[in-house]
């Protein structure tokens, strides 16, 4: 293969977009990858500047570092910068750009290496709001306090504050004239705690929380604490105490809780179809190469790819695209035992770990999937895009709520039972990738299930 065509096929296919701009920010080329990213044609983006699609507040950083690299000052550089993608958002990327010189040594072009990193930014911006949350909690705690001072005994007290007004909801002469009148208020579930701590003779330091019940039937958390206090004779001639009300930390410690549990189910799980991501499935494939290097009966890795999904981007808008990737996930995850795992790489690639399996297994899956129907209709939901494409499907009709549109999903696949030379997630994956690819290649078509291992 001559070397051109080994480039053309390199930039083509690479895993991050690519582009080729000028000397002074026009795009002269742009891969699929750049495209797919953006939004925008490839035959488009080559009539733009990466002025134009970079976000206001990131093209000062960029043009100053462009200019260092133009005089020679710096041979490279990479930041996070924000585009301007075709529907008018914004997504995050980590922009790698090298300056590619003449023969006489002049500026010729850049190469431009935007990797897409705009989960991650999500990820880091709810990891952020958690930690705000978190801040708020600490700097409302301990709000309301309610303050008493009593004798050793509790019967008598000698000094209360309004807390007890403020957070029990009643009045606080009612404890002079009876000092534990407050525990028949605490919650029946945990009034034996309170009564324990403060019927203890001789009374000890406590720190309790429980519930009690305010004048209006509201159901409040207190943090009660109290402390003997002695004279000089180790004697003890006082007790103060201090309840608060922690009900508001309790909830934002119950919400901060969920964020927490929402940001680790975000972190592994593919946003569109709910399964599995690339990171987490990595992770899985790790654990489950460490297990067999043990001795462990071996599992299968088994990769998808859909045939043409571009075509049903293309046919029926990128709002049905997302609709056939989630309801593909759907049918395949009813096909799967529980110990088995499937996650999306990304794109319109998926893999299915078949767990304690070997090519005879993987084999009997092969055909439970040739049994499977993969058909995704589409409503009326869609029928402006198919108009705008130009195309109706099987009798679809601009407004028509009724119509469905079908059209069946295939796809072709590969799959590769783990052996000692697959030392890591990787490997697993680019064998069962290249076991894929080699099936792709020798049976080109449209429709069905396609299968190498």
């Amino acid at each position: 293969m001559r070397e051109k065509d080994i480039f053309e096929k390199t930039f083509e296919q690479c895993g991050v977009g690519l582009a080729h701009v000028s000397p002074h920010g026009d795009l002269i080329r742009a891969n699929s990858k750049l495209s797919e990213f953006l939004g925008y044609e490839s035959a488009t983006l080559v009539t733009m500047s990466f002025q134009s699609i970079t976000e206001s507040a990131h093209l000062q950083e960029d043009l100053y570092l462009l200019h260092q690299v133009l005089r020679g000052e710096i041979d490279t550089y990479t930041i996070e910068k924000k585009y301007i993608h075709a529907k008018g958002h914004s997504v995050w990327a980590k922009l790698t750009v090298t300056l590619v010189r003449d023969e006489q040594g002049e500026p010729d072009y850049f190469i431009s290496v935007v990797e897409d990193i705009d989960d991650k930014k999500r990820i880091e911006s709810e990891l952020y709001k958690a930690e705000a949350l978190f801040s708020k909690i600490v700097a409302a705690f301990s709000a309301h306090t309610f303050v008493w001072v009593a004798n050793p005994e509790l019967t008598r007290i000698h000094y209360i504050n309004e807390g007890y007004r403020n957070i029990y909801g009643r009045d606080e002469y009612e404890l002079h004239a009876k000092p534990d009148a407050f525990l028949s208020y605490v919650h029946e579930d945990d009034r034996l705690l309170v009564e324990k701590a403060y019927k203890a003779k001789p009374l000890e330091s406590w720190d309790l929380q429980y519930r009690i019940k305010t004048s209006n039937a509201e159901i409040k958390y207190i943090h009660d604490r109290g402390v003997p206090l002695f004279d000089e004779n180790d004697q003890q001639i006082l007790v103060v105490g201090t309840a608060d009300d922690v009900s508001h930390e309790k909830e934002q410690q119950q919400a901060l809780l969920e964020a927490i549990s929402k940001l680790e189910y975000l972190s592994k799980t593919d946003p569109l179809t709910g399964i599995s991501n690339r990171r987490e499935m990595f992770i899985q494939l790790d654990k489950e190469i460490q297990r067999m290097n043990r001795g462990q009966k071996p599992s299968t890795l088994v990769f998808i790819d859909l045939n043409d999904f571009k075509g049903i981007n293309d046919t029926f808008g990128h709002k049905a695209g997302d609709k056939a990737l989630v309801s593909f996930s759907e049918i395949m995850k009813n096909t799967l035992r529980e110990t088995d795992r499937f996650a999306r790489l990304g794109g319109d690639e998926f893999v299915v770990l078949l767990f304690g399996s070997d090519d005879a297994d993987a084999e009997v899956f092969y055909e439970r999937l040739m049994q499977t129907e993969f058909d995704i209709e589409f409503d009326g939901e869609f029928d402006n895009e198919l108009a705008n494409n130009g195309e109706q499907q099987q009798g679809a009709k601009k407004g028509d709520s009724e119509t469905m549109t079908k059209t069946s999903l295939s796809f072709s696949l590969g799959w590769h039972t783990w052996d000692s030379s697959i030392v890591t997630a990787q490997n697993w994956v680019d064998a069962a990738d290249e076991a894929m690819y080699k099936q792709k290649r020798q049976h080109k078509t449209n429709t069905g299930v396609q299968k190498v291992v």
